[in-house]
């Protein structure tokens, strides 16, 4: 465990196991990202991210790896240069990507730029998308009071997309903890 992880993890008092694994698996590049998104979409407390990760293993297939990416972990948007959060709390959404065999299997079949590649993502417009996440989504959505999107990627591409665009992705778990 990373420096900053310890860091997180004194601060946050007892975590829960959810918190654990998620702290437990950062290096110390990732750490850094990880405390400063902590800051910015979680109110400064990894216990509400451990939160929020447990509203949508439930309903994850084993082996699903769960991964936040977007302006919540740059601190900026890639298309638009904005700030986090510019147009007030709350007002940027949160990033997932999920990955991994069966929970493509989740997302509809018209639900995908490239089959079992790269999905559209599961939001408030676009709810058709994965039907059997779209509670699970809301929940998480509701808990953090900003909107929430979930993205299908194989792995690969979305280590690939990273590359590419230089955003970094902070991997949240693994289904099951």
């Amino acid at each position: 465990m990373s420096d900053d992880a310890r860091a997180l993890k004194r601060r946050a008092a007892r975590p829960p196991a959810v918190v654990r694994e998620i702290l437990e698996r950062q290096t110390n590049e990732s750490a850094e990202l990880l405390e400063a998104t902590v800051g910015r979409a979680f109110g400064g407390d990894v216990t509400n991210l451990g939160r929020f990760v447990s509203t949508l293993t439930p309903v994850l297939p084993a082996g699903t790896k769960i991964f936040l990416r977007g302006s919540s972990v740059t601190g900026q948007s890639y298309v638009s240069g904005e700030l986090f959060d510019a147009h007030g709390p709350g007002s940027s959404d949160l990033d997932i990507v999920v990955s991994g065999d069966e929970v493509m299997n989740l997302f509809s079949g018209d639900g995908f730029y490239c089959p079992r590649v790269n999905s559209r993502p599961l939001c408030d417009t676009d709810r058709d998308v994965a039907p059997l996440l779209d509670k699970a989504r809301s929940e998480s959505q509701a808990l953090v009071g900003r909107p929430v999107s979930i993205q299908a990627m194989a792995e690969w591409f979305l280590d690939l997309r990273s590359a590419a665009q230089q955003t970094p992705v902070i991997q949240l778990g693994r289904v099951p903890w």
